[in-house]
């Protein structure tokens, strides 16, 4: 009898586990909530972007003579996806809004940004010819935390495949 009460206590426990386990957080596995975007996409999850995994929160179409801001968080960038007309100059105005240092990194233009938290810059970047350009935190790329600049938009329409001449362009598109 005892035997029998103690299986049927084990067994109610790890049901309770596996239901607790399985429970409602709204977080992705990379710990990134799904949040609306600037654009009106949900954001969450991961995508790759020029070879590099990031965090996803959404893209937004960039224009020059307009200042874009860009949100550093723990461990995001949103607008993750930037796209723009090829060749164009862009002000994107960086905010950290994380309760850690992170940068604003693009390698193939020089750009290396660091902010702490709180801490507001403004960077010029240019819109590639043709594929994406990838920008990350140097402290956090491990973590998800890239995203990128993408030759296409609402003027120009989505780029096709470019070709890889370094390591911040890529041969595939994955649809941004």
């Amino acid at each position: 009898m005892r035997r029998g009460v103690l299986i049927v206590a084990v067994v109610a426990l790890a049901v309770v586990a596996l239901v607790t386990g399985c429970g409602g957080s709204s977080k992705s596995s990379s710990g990134s909530e799904s949040t609306p975007t600037e654009s009106g996409g949900e954001g969450g999850g991961q995508k790759t972007i020029a070879g590099v995994k990031a965090n996803n929160h959404g893209s937004k179409t960039v224009s020059p003579g307009e200042k874009t801001e860009v949100e550093l968080d723990d461990f995001y960038f949103e607008p993750t996806v930037l796209k723009g007309k090829p060749g164009e100059k862009v002000e994107l105005e960086l905010k950290n809004e994380g309760s850690t240092e992170h940068t604003f990194t693009i390698d193939s233009e020089g750009i290396s940004k660091d902010l702490g938290p709180g801490e507001e810059a403004e960077v010029m970047v240019t819109i590639p010819q043709s594929g994406i350009t990838s920008f990350y935190c140097k402290f956090h790329k491990s973590e998800g935390m890239a995203g990128g600049i993408s030759a296409g938009g609402a003027a120009t329409g989505m780029p096709g495949s470019g070709t890889t001449t370094n390591q911040t362009t890529t041969s595939s598109y994955d649809g941004y």
